[in-house]
C-alpha cells in the first residue's frame, strides 16, 4: 500500500484516512472529508489508543467512528515496549495469528509497523455499545462466564500448534527460563519500593518467594500449549452494552504470546473478582470453560485442568510486578497494580501455587 505511517492523533489526515479505508475494503469508492480527534481512550500506560470521528462523503454502509493505537505518550514506556517487542507482538497478532482464531478481537484496516524508525500504528473498528471492563471494579460472574467462554475461541483452534512460537517470537525452553529470571528478578526490587507498603505482609512474602521459583514455574506443565493474551482481564474486555453490538470485544494483544492456556484464565478470574468472590465461584468458572473446550475436541482432564489453573495464578503476580515497573506511572495505574497484586498474590496463596514447583 505505501502508506507512510501517523503515530500521533496531529498526523492524521483525511487523505490518509481514505487511503487506509480504501485498501481495507471499507470505503468502496467513498473519500473521508473531514476527522475529528474525540480524545484518548483509557490509561494508556503502555500504548495511546484514540477514537476519531469521520466524515465520509457518503456515509451510507461506513463506519462514523475508528480507533487507532499509536506508541505511548511517555517516552520512556515506549522506548521500553520498542525494545522488548510489545508492539511488535501486537501488529503480528492482528496480521498473523487473529485470522486463524476465532476470539473476537477488533477488526483492523491497517496495521503498519517499522522497525528501523521504531513506529507503528494500529487502525481499528470502533467497538460501538461495547463498555469496557474496569480492573479496580472487577467483573460479574456472568461477565467472567462470557469472557472463559471466549478465551476457548483462542485457545481450541491452535493448541498445542509448533509454528506458534516461531511466528510469535517465542524462544526455546532455557531462554524463557533465563529472560524471565533476570526480568522478575530486575523488577521487583523497584516494585516492592513503589507498591510494597501498601500490600498485606504475606502478599509480599509470595511475591518474594516466586523470585526463586520462576525456572520451576516456567517447566510446571506438560500440557500442550496454545496462543495466549497473558493480559486477559477487565481492561482489556469491551462487554456489550447496547443493542446490536458484539457481546464482547477483546483488546491490547501486544502480550500475545505462546503458553498454558490456563494463564489467561487464572489471570482472568484471580484479578477479577474480591479473594472471597473468587473462592466461590472459580471451581465452575473452571470447569465451565473446560467442557467447552473439551466440546472443540481438546483432550484436558479435569485433575489435569485444576492443577495448571493453580500453577497459572504465579502469572498474575509476575505480569504485575513486571509491569508496575516498565509501564509509565500514573495515580490510576498505582491503584491498579495494588488491586491487581493483593488479588492475585492472595490467589496464589489460597491455591498454595508454589508447592507444586517443589
Amino acid at each position: 500500500m505505501g502508506l507512510d505511517i501517523r503515530s500521533a492523533p496531529v498526523s492524521m489526515d483525511a487523505a490518509w484516512v481514505t487511503g487506509v479505508m480504501e485498501s481495507a475494503g471499507v470505503a468502496r469508492g467513498a473519500r473521508v472529508t473531514g476527522l475529528e480527534f474525540l480524545g484518548y481512550i483509557g490509561t494508556g500506560q503502555t500504548g495511546a489508543n484514540a477514537r476519531f470521528a469521520i466524515t465520509w462523503d457518503d456515509p451510507a454502509g461506513r463506519p462514523a467512528t475508528f480507533v487507532t493505537k499509536f506508541p505511548s505518550r511517555d517516552a520512556q514506556a515506549a522506548m521500553t515496549a520498542f525494545a522488548n517487542g510489545a508492539y511488535l507482538k501486537e501488529c503480528t497478532f492482528y496480521r498473523s495469528v487473529a485470522p486463524t482464531v476465532r476470539i473476537r478481537a477488533p477488526r483492523t484496516y491497517a496495521v503498519l509497523y517499522d522497525a528501523d524508525a521504531p513506529d507503528f500504528v494500529i487502525v481499528m473498528e470502533d467497538a460501538v455499545g461495547c463498555q469496557q471492563g474496569d480492573q479496580l471494579v472487577g467483573l460479574t460472574v456472568d461477565q467472567a462466564a462470557l469472557a472463559a467462554a471466549e478465551a476457548v475461541q483462542l485457545h481450541a483452534p491452535r493448541w498445542g500448534d509448533p509454528a506458534l512460537a516461531p511466528l510469535l517470537g517465542v524462544a526455546d525452553v532455557p531462554t524463557q527460563v533465563a529472560g524471565f529470571e533476570m526480568i522478575y528478578n530486575l523488577t521487583l526490587g523497584p516494585f516492592l519500593e513503589r507498591l510494597g507498603s501498601r500490600l498485606d505482609a504475606d502478599v509480599v512474602e509470595v511475591i518474594q518467594r516466586f523470585a526463586g521459583s520462576t525456572k520451576e514455574w516456567i517447566t510446571a506443565t506438560a500440557t500442550p500449549h496454545t496462543v495466549v493474551h497473558m493480559d486477559y482481564r477487565p481492561d482489556n474486555l469491551l462487554f456489550g452494552v447496547e443493542p446490536g453490538a458484539p457481546s464482547l470485544v477483546v483488546v491490547d494483544w501486544q502480550t500475545a504470546s505462546v503458553g498454558p492456556a490456563m494463564n489467561d484464565l487464572a489471570y482472568l478470574i484471580g484479578g477479577g473478582f474480591l479473594p472471597e468472590q473468587r473462592a466461590a465461584v472459580e471451581r465452575e468458572l473452571v470447569e465451565h470453560y473446560r467442557t467447552r473446550l473439551t466440546a472443540e475436541g481438546i483432550a484436558y482432564d479435569a485433575e489435569t485442568c485444576w492443577r495448571d489453573y493453580r500453577v497459572a495464578t504465579l502469572w498474575g503476580i509476575a505480569l504485575t510486578v513486571i509491569a508496575t515497573t516498565l509501564a509509565a506511572e500514573t495515580e490510576r495505574g498505582n491503584e491498579m497494580f495494588i488491586a491487581m497484586a493483593q488479588r492475585h498474590g492472595r490467589h496464589a496463596i489460597d491455591l498454595d501455587a508454589l508447592s507444586l514447583l517443589r
